[in-house]
């Protein structure tokens, strides 16, 4: 897929963020899936809606897809070594209401 100018210009993107934002504004869509802070940053410059786990996560919880975010968040720290910090985490759980 070619590139266009305004993705390579944004900085610290690899690779795949650089291909995953070509392809997002070639296909029109309406959110794409980061959670980099530099490719959240490119998808505001270049005008993309973002979404992050999290973001799909609470989503998911709203809709009655999963019961409770807390295990997901579990998993995703301990089985995929997702970095998330305790300030997020912790916002995450406020609003999905699970905190105690």
């Amino acid at each position: 897929m070619q590139v266009p100018a305004e993705v390579s210009a944004c900085p610290d993107l690899d690779p795949g963020e650089t291909e995953a934002l070509a392809l997002a504004l070639s296909l029109r869509a309406d959110f794409i899936l980061v959670d980099d802070l530099a490719a959240r940053r490119a998808a505001a410059q270049l005008r993309q809606r973002s979404t992050g786990i999290g973001g799909i996560l609470l989503l998911a919880k709203g809709q009655g897809l999963i019961p409770a975010l807390r295990p997901c968040l579990d998993r995703l720290q301990q089985e995929a070594h997702f970095y998330m910090s305790k300030t997020f985490r912790e916002e995450l759980l406020r609003l999905a209401s699970e905190t105690p």
